[in-house]
């Protein structure tokens, strides 16, 4: 079976033209994009896939997703991989599907393809005026149905947001909001992992049936979100390497950037789930 490497790229949170980076970084998030670039040359082998798993730009418009768009270009030719964007919470729609795509694909950017025995679904946890994500009926209808019809392939999910799991008390708030129905639909099938990021911190864990859950850190900066009320917000870069190996995985982070100055802050007046479920979700 083929070894892949898979390069995950989480929160790049990029900034708009003419606007000044968020919480105060001292080193604009495109530099940082750069320095991953950079360091992605240096590996001992060629990336299979790139992917950005969301929050792209920070509150951007059509032309900041239009430079994204060339960037993406420019790292798929010089890796020869397939590269994939998912969206996430402070990413605008309009604005991607304007700048990044040559045509509106509706209401969710989903995405699925294949590489050996393994399949890879790009997934669309965003809901417009949320910072926490959904995954709407359609969407796990979709997922479940092409899990069915390739029951022996192994599935990798990709989405912005993380599922629930044992370290993602204080995030509750923030998170997936219906990890119990994904699960659902999962169940059954042969699930090699689901790759998320959102919360700025890099995690791991086990949940339904056993399933590998990862949850990148950001490549904009660090979030400590030890104490459930004050999140405190610190620069830094990093990325992560999947490897896929005769049916077994491994994530190796790379730190890049990491800097111990507290930069922000965040109030947190509640870390509980929500309770308004948006129409369709």
């Amino acid at each position: 079976m083929q070894r892949l490497h898979i390069i995950q790229i989480s929160d790049p949170h990029l900034t708009p033209h003419g606007q000044v980076p968020v919480h105060q970084q001292t080193i604009d998030p495109w530099t940082k994009l750069t320095a991953i670039i950079q360091d992605i040359r240096t590996l001992p082998y060629q990336p299979d896939l790139i992917v950005l798993s969301g929050d792209l730009i920070h509150d951007g418009c059509a032309d900041d997703y239009q430079r994204l768009h060339g960037v993406v270009h420019m790292m798929k030719d010089e890796f020869n991989c397939h590269v994939q964007v998912i969206l996430g919470n402070h990413d605008d729609r309009a604005a991607f599907y304007e700048g990044y795509l040559p045509a509106n694909p509706g209401p969710y950017y989903v995405n699925r393809m294949r590489m050996g025995n393994n399949d890879f679904y790009f997934l669309d946890s965003k809901v417009a005026g949320y910072e926490a994500g959904w995954l709407s009926v359609d969407q796990l209808q979709w997922l479940g149905k092409h899990l069915r019809q390739a029951p022996t392939k192994r599935a990798f999910l990709f989405l912005h947001h993380p599922l629930d799991g044992p370290t993602m008390s204080n995030m509750h708030y923030a998170i997936l909001q219906n990890t119990a129905e994904v699960l659902s639909v999962l169940r059954g099938h042969n699930i090699g992992g689901v790759f998320s990021g959102h919360v700025h911190f890099p995690t791991s864990y086990l949940i339904g049936d056993n399933i590998l859950n990862v949850v990148a850190g950001s490549a904009a900066y660090d979030i400590d979100c030890t104490d459930p009320q004050l999140h405190e917000i610190r620069e830094s870069s990093s990325y992560q390497i999947i490897t896929i190996d005769r049916g077994q995985v491994g994530v190796t982070i790379r730190q890049l950037l990491q800097q111990p100055d507290v930069i922000g802050a965040l109030q947190i007046p509640s870390t509980k789930f929500l309770t308004k479920r948006p129409r369709g979700y």
